[in-house]
């Protein structure tokens, strides 16, 4: 983005790196939203609307409306109608309540459904650290990404890629709590 464009923000953007979906006439897409303030947002993904494209972000049970301002390559700035509150857009705040009963339902469906299929692979003996519940947690948002760029996959199994960003998420709330714990 150009510096002329930087100076021209009204408030200040935090980044946040979590993934969302855009919504417009053209159709819907699953998008990484890079940073955001309370009037506007970069977002990044593959088929990204085009420039002046009324849209919807949403994540969870939040959605903001608002308009494509810029595009170049695979990001683009969203400039909301409305303003929204960034914190609330965050992986840890509030709304992760709602993901985490979410994640709790999909659990007791689960459960419902019949016994857990064993796992054959054997398991490494060693501890598991924060570290490797986060790198494990970005590569399911990798996995994710990559099933969300073909649009048949992402209308077919929304619910699943959804099921695959609550996993990430509380793969990084358990590493935040194991860091907290070990002080």
């Amino acid at each position: 983005m150009a510096a002329v464009e930087f100076k021209q923000r009204r408030e200040e953007r935090i980044d946040l790196f979590v993934r969302a979906s855009v919504h417009s006439q053209p159709g819907a897409g699953v998008v990484r939203l890079c940073n955001m303030s309370p009037i506007g947002a970069l977002i990044e993904g593959e088929s990204l609307p085009l420039v002046g494209y009324e849209v919807e972000l949403r994540r969870g049970s939040m959605c903001v409306p608002g308009k494509i301002v810029w595009r170049s390559g695979d990001q683009a700035g969203v400039s909301f109608s409305e303003r929204t509150i960034v914190e609330d857009w965050f992986p840890d705040a509030q709304p992760q309540h709602s993901v985490d009963r979410a994640f709790q339902r999909i659990m007791d469906e689960m459960r419902e459904r019949g016994p857990v299929r064993e796992n054959n692979a054997p398991l490494h003996n060693s501890y598991i650290t924060a570290d490797d519940m986060h790198r494990v947690a970005g590569s399911l948002d990798d996995l994710a990404d990559a099933l969300s760029e073909d649009m048949e996959v992402v209308l077919r199994l929304s619910e699943e890629l959804q099921t695959l960003d609550i996993a990430a998420q509380l793969l990084r709330k358990l590493a935040q709590q194991e860091r907290a714990r070990l002080g």
